[in-house]
């Protein structure tokens, strides 16, 4: 998925706290690296550290 419009950073799950590898495209979408779905914990929505 890593393009010139999406970034590598680290990721915080929003709902469970617990820390990831992520991909931040350009308009802000986070996604965990290796998991398209979320969090196993059912969180969709991270905080880039």
């Amino acid at each position: 998925m890593e393009s010139d419009s999406t970034t590598k950073a680290a990721g915080v799950c929003e709902d469970c706290g617990k820390a990831y590898a992520v991909f931040q495209s350009e308009d802000g979408n986070v996604l965990p690296i290796g998991s398209r779905e979320g969090c196993p914990c059912g969180g969709t929505t991270f905080h880039v550290l």
